[in-house]
């Protein structure tokens, strides 16, 4: 294993208050790379604080301290759980166990909040002398000067190996640097729902992508995750990162041939993965897998993996019954084998056999009873060896089968793209809304129903705005989600359309409005990004806004995609310049426009 190169680190103490206040300022961060979860329930925090008002010492926090003096980030290695805790103790987010809440005025910043109608103030109130002493206590903090990322990673994993603090996948995953285990992160987190638009991403910003239960009122519910939902993984298993374990013997199954058995030694392997070895040679399967991926195309791989996904979810979605009681998975644990074995057959039909689903609710009763008639899986975690599971993925195959057709070269666009990429992005926007922006569509809600050429033009400004970002920026602005409840309802009044929910998003769709223009969706989709192409502005950027457009299929409604990038230089609509500040498209004036020139001085096109 390799040495941490040498670097600066140095312990001192910091008040919580302190602490508090350089979170609020986004001054700690979270590198979601090898970093898990947030995943505390809320009688752990409870717990922690409880300790803290108890003048009980807690475990020392450390940081990596990144960038220049007087403009240091604190990127955390250790602690992030334990900081979680306290700072949404501060700010009301829950009780202690006696039911009491931390009084915000008993702190300046939370004071603030408060009367800026930032943070609300619950009830019963704990006294403020307790209050006081908690904001007091004393954290001790080591700060580590890294000498590179690398070694950042390495602190990390050595940190968490002993004891049983990770489980085995996360000590796979942290600091692991290679294609295998990025995919398996993306893919992991597209389908748990709590993806960010970076690696790193603000402490503050993390309770919305936390794995949480319905004590806490925001982040993804972990009954609402598809592992749990479908009865494939317990809630437990998802927070210690069962579920990306699942898919990264799905991925290697994909791409590795001949298949290998699974199990924790070729998992190991093929993550070029040993605890306390310091042979630094790679292992023969890590070098094949990378090569794997190389060929197959990271991209096009977590394309096919998730479109796979998506094809089974639509399946389920014909009947009500959870994944493990529709193949009557039975006691043992095999579900998540089962799903395994599921997966690769509808992922070897399509993308190996050429095949396409003909019929979505013919597989899902096909799939009735498969594990009890069709499967032999072996209980618990053991391996699994090579031709037991190949016999299992192909009598899946034998029975689905029927329900597939060939695929021919027809592509239809009202299919063009993926539930999870529309989940993922509205993951996303949760936590970075500069480059995000939803509208219920281009037609008004008012007593006339007409094309709004005023929301069309609104929503130019707002594409270009987006490319004004700088060069590179990616930005997405969705047409078929109301951003109000009244808008909602006003949807269901006027179109007869009812908003599925996706957080606290509500999706209406469009074939309302193609509805309304007289034509089938996929004539208006045309219809719509024509009409992009000859907008007032640089016609090379209309075309590529029309090109990389996409029509997705959710839950029964269909939603377009606009996607945007920034180019070498500023883009215009009607002769005036945009830029987005925060989440509003505001117009730049003249005066201010080397400004926004300035962001793309010495760029070229990505």
């Amino acid at each position: 294993m390799t040495t941490p190169p040498s670097s600066e680190l140095s312990v001192r103490s910091e008040s919580v208050q302190r602490l508090y206040n350089l979170y609020l300022a986004d001054r700690f961060e979270v590198n979601r790379r090898y970093q898990r979860k947030l995943v505390w329930a809320v009688g752990e925090k409870q717990r922690l604080i409880d300790s803290m008002l108890k003048d009980m010492p807690i475990p020392l926090f450390l940081v990596a301290e990144i960038g220049a003096a007087g403009e240091l980030m604190y990127e955390l290695i250790d602690g992030m759980q334990r900081f979680n805790a306290i700072f949404s103790f501060l700010e009301n987010e829950y009780p202690l166990s006696s039911g009491e809440y931390f009084n915000l005025d008993a702190l300046a910043d939370t004071k603030l909040l408060k009367d800026e109608g930032r943070l609300r103030k619950n009830s019963p109130i704990l006294a403020r002398g307790t209050s006081v002493r908690l904001a007091n206590y004393t954290i001790a903090l080591s700060a580590y000067r890294a000498a590179t990322s690398a070694s950042v990673d390495e602190v990390f994993r050595r940190i968490n190996s002993g004891g049983r603090r990770l489980s085995k996948q996360e000590l796979r995953q942290a600091g692991t640097i290679s294609p295998l285990s990025d995919l398996v992160r993306v893919v992991s987190s597209r389908i748990r729902t709590d993806t960010s638009p970076s690696d790193n991403v603000p402490l503050k910003a993390m309770p919305k992508l936390s794995i949480t239960s319905k004590d806490l009122p925001y982040g993804v519910l972990v009954d609402e995750i598809f592992w749990v939902r479908e009865g494939v993984l317990r809630r437990e298993e998802v927070r210690q990162s069962a579920d990306e374990q699942l898919v990264l013997d799905m991925l290697i199954d994909c791409i590795v041939d001949p298949m290998p058995s699974t199990g924790t030694r070729i998992r190991d392997a093929f993550y070029d993965f040993t605890e306390y070895s310091d042979d630094e040679s790679p292992t023969a399967e890590s070098k094949q897998v990378a090569n794997a991926v190389e060929v197959y195309g990271a991209k096009e791989l977590e394309e096919h993996f998730l479109y796979t996904y998506d094809e089974i979810r639509q399946v389920l979605s014909q009947q009500d019954r959870r994944f493990s009681g529709l193949i009557e998975a039975g006691s043992g644990g095999r579900s998540a084998r089962y799903f395994h074995a599921v997966f690769m057959a509808f992922y070897e039909l399509m993308f190996k056999d050429g095949m396409r689903i003909k019929s979505y609710q013919g597989a899902a009763d096909l799939l009735t009873g498969v594990g009890k008639n069709a499967l032999s899986v072996p209980p618990g975690g053991g391996d699994w060896n090579r031709d037991p599971k190949r016999t299992s993925i192909n009598a899946v195959k034998g029975v689905i089968r029927p329900a597939f057709e060939e695929s021919g070269d027809h592509v239809d666009q009202s299919r063009f793209g993926w539930a999870s990429q529309l989940e993922t992005l509205l993951s996303n926007a949760l936590v970075e809304q500069q480059l995000f922006e939803c509208k219920q569509g281009f037609y008004s809600l008012g007593p006339t129903r007409v094309f709004d050429e005023a929301s069309f033009a609104k929503i130019c400004c707002t594409l270009t705005a987006m490319a004004n970002v700088g060069s590179g920026a990616v930005g997405h602005l969705i047409i078929g989600i109301v951003d109000s409840e009244p808008d909602a309802k006003r949807v269901l009044t006027l179109d007869k359309v009812e908003a599925a929910t996706y957080r606290h998003f509500q999706i209406v769709g469009i074939e309302r409005e193609a509805a309304l223009k007289g034509r089938s969706i996929n004539d208006y989709w045309t219809w719509l990004n024509q009409k992009l192409k000859s907008a007032p502005w640089d016609a090379a950027f209309g075309r590529a806004i029309a090109s990389e457009s996409k029509l997705v299929p959710y839950r029964d409604r269909m939603v377009g995609i606009f996607r945007v990038t920034g180019g070498s230089e500023p883009v215009f609509f009607n002769d005036a310049l945009y830029e987005r500040l925060g989440s509003e498209t505001q117009e730049v004036p003249k005066s201010d426009y080397m400004r926004v020139f300035g962001r793309f001085v010495g760029r070229s096109n990505p």
